[in-house]
């Protein structure tokens, strides 16, 4: 009997982003992700070997996790800027 995969999203069918791909994308350095993980603030990522790698949907997860808004921050930034917004 063949072995099935019981999980619907195998990491084989989801992209996996290197720690340069990660930084590619959220235009930042390998320096900034290694302090994020410190932190404990990184998106989720698996160690394979010295690899580090990131689960796409993992990425796009905490990316929602840390979308911004306008907000009363925003508006207490712009009235102690003089009310410019700059």
């Amino acid at each position: 009997m063949e072995a099935r995969d019981e999980n619907p999203k195998a990491l084989s069918h989801t992209p996996m982003w290197t720690v340069d791909e990660l930084c590619a994308k959220l235009h930042t350095t390998p320096r900034v992700i290694h302090a994020w993980r410190r932190r404990g603030t990184a998106p989720k990522a698996y160690k394979i070997g010295r690899h580090l790698l990131f689960e796409e949907s993992d990425v796009l997860e905490w990316l929602r996790s840390h979308e911004s808004t306008s907000t009363d921050d925003d508006a207490r930034r712009a009235d102690d800027d003089g009310g410019s917004g700059w």
